[in-house]
């Protein structure tokens, strides 16, 4: 390995920008031309926000949205990092990115920044790979401790969701110090081609490797992996080839120290280009028999965890099964919620009615598709079930004219308060199809929701139709029971979404005629828990 980069520095280019400068314009274009196709399939992204702007998924990637023709015309093109966008990010799960002005270290790899776009409190960077071009985007969001960043991979392909982070930079925890105990001669490793090498050897502003002199160009204590590290980045000094140096300890109980480099990837030196250079051994920690009784707590420990995490995939599959259980009852009620609607309006097409008609197929097209996006979550906004039933009995209203009103007790938060996804529609479809449709004048619905408590909402689906017993008399007549399948398939859901739980959904569907004498029509009550 290291007579492969001893090449591969000797046939290397300087860094960009080094050797010449390229005009304004020209960087400009050819930047615009390398982000075009990235932004352009971010479509889907921009529906997404705009339909569903308080899923989480439409928080998460929300700032993709923005990213477009008019940002780019509006952003600043270079071919290195802003100073004020370099620095070292992490998070609380060790995922970490260390930018410089014309490097970007991520996922152990170093890459050479191709372009850069910044405009606002964003910024676009194109990174170039041994086979490709990556690019990600960086941007700043205000936070309870400080701004926060997110990081988001950028794909070419449409519909695909990008990977994307959020880290949190750690300016206090990098002086630009190493410990002097790091300073000086490194180990080798030993191997057939480094019998001539000289020993790695690290100074304040130089590390001597592989034969090369490396010029310090920025160090200090980064969290890489979760653990206490510090890097060097520094440039070859003959070739300015950059190469990121990284100091990691070995072990918990040890004092060692192992030294890498990782250098740009490239034909010669492969995909990773990583290389072990060696290590700095220190005063091991020996284990006395003072903390024999530490070891074996921690034995105990270490196997009622495996214990604790062996119950949690017992009920993480319990959980799947459910899961697929709810999936595939949803997949019956969407069909359903489908036929019914074409249904309607065939009747219209039938009665003549032409522009109802045209404005049900249109309206309806919409709606389905919140009925097809929404199948995919188990919970959803209250907000956005509430406009979807709205719409709904707009649609049927031009079939069966009748009266809909909506009742939200006062400080109830729509947004933030998720109920089971399509949990209501089937109750209101039935109650318009089997109650108010074959039922006199005038016909009206009324639901109301209100607040229970015990963190709960209550709700009431209300008509003043037929009944549900004369509608199951009529069906049973009539010998036909598809009409029923959603109200059927709605309670088996219920059922499911109750399984090991405490706080159950309870529903109820009464009869008006027994509540109250000279009264029509079916009642449905629900407590929802949230």
């Amino acid at each position: 390995m290291e007579l492969i980069l001893v090449f591969l520095l000797l046939h290397s280019t300087a860094i960009p920008g080094h050797t010449g400068t390229p005009s304004v314009d020209s960087t400009r274009q050819q930047s615009i031309q390398l982000f075009k196709p990235y932004l352009s399939s971010l479509g889907w992204i921009k529906d997404l926000v705009k339909t569903a702007p308080e899923s989480t998924r439409a928080r998460n990637l929300s700032g993709l949205a923005q990213l477009d023709t008019s940002w780019l015309d509006q952003a600043k093109f270079s071919n290195k990092i802003p100073t004020e966008w370099c620095g070292f990010w992490d998070d609380i799960i060790g995922h970490t990115i260390d930018l410089f002005p014309y490097n970007v270290f991520r996922k152990r790899d170093l890459l050479r920044v191709k372009a850069t776009a910044v405009h606002q409190d964003k910024i676009l960077i194109a990174l170039k790979n041994l086979f490709e071009t990556e690019v990600i985007m960086f941007q700043k969001l205000p936070g309870i401790n400080g701004p926060r960043f997110q990081l988001i991979e950028l794909t070419t392909e449409p519909y695909q969701d990008p990977e994307f982070d959020y880290l949190e930079q750690r300016k206090s925890s990098i002086p630009q110090i190493i410990p002097q105990h790091l300073y000086g001669h490194y180990t080798k490793n030993v191997s057939w081609l480094s019998f001539k090498r000289q020993k790695p050897t690290i100074t304040e502003d130089k590390i001597f490797a592989l034969n090369r002199t490396w010029i310090i160009k920025s160090k200090g204590a980064i969290f890489h992996e979760s653990r206490r590290a510090y890097r060097l980045y520094a440039w070859d000094e003959k070739t300015n080839m950059p190469g990121y140096f990284l100091l990691e300890k070995y072990g918990i109980y040890t004092d060692t120290w192992n030294l890498s480099l990782t250098v740009e990837p490239s034909n010669i030196a492969g995909a990773t280009s990583l290389f072990w250079l060696g290590a700095k051994y220190g005063s091991s920690f020996l284990i006395s028999k003072s903390l024999f009784p530490l070891l074996l707590l921690a034995f105990i420990s270490v196997f009622i965890y495996w214990m604790y995490r062996r119950r949690l995939e017992v009920m993480k599959r319990e959980r799947s099964r459910t899961e697929l259980a709810l999936n595939g009852l949803r997949a019956q009620l969407n069909p359903h919620f489908l036929f019914n609607s074409l249904a309607s309006i065939q009747d219209l097409v039938n009665e003549d009615n032409k522009p109802a008609a045209n404005r049900y197929f249109d309206e309806i097209a919409r709606l389905l598709r919140y009925v097809v996006d929404s199948s995919k979550y188990a919970y959803m906004p209250l907000a956005q079930e509430l406009e979807a039933l709205e719409k709904y009995c707009s649609l049927e209203a031009l079939r069966t004219p009748f009266e809909y009103s909506f009742e939200l007790e006062p400080g109830i938060d729509q947004n933030n308060t998720e109920i089971p996804t399509m949990l209501l529609q089937p109750f209101v479809e039935n109650a318009i199809l089997h109650g108010l449709r074959p039922g006199t004048d005038p016909k009206e619905l009324k639901i109301s929701i209100w607040a229970e408590s015990g963190n709960r909402i209550g709700i009431s689906i209300q008509d003043n139709g037929i009944g549900i017993e004369e509608a199951q008399h009529r069906g049973r007549k009539l010998q036909d029971i598809r009409d029923h399948q959603g109200l059927a398939t709605t309670q088996q859901r219920i059922q499911l979404l109750n399984e090991g739980k405490k706080e159950k959904i309870t529903l109820q569907i009464a009869d008006r005629s027994h509540l109250k004498p000279g009264q029509t029509g079916t009642l449905v009550r629900l407590s929802i828990p949230i």
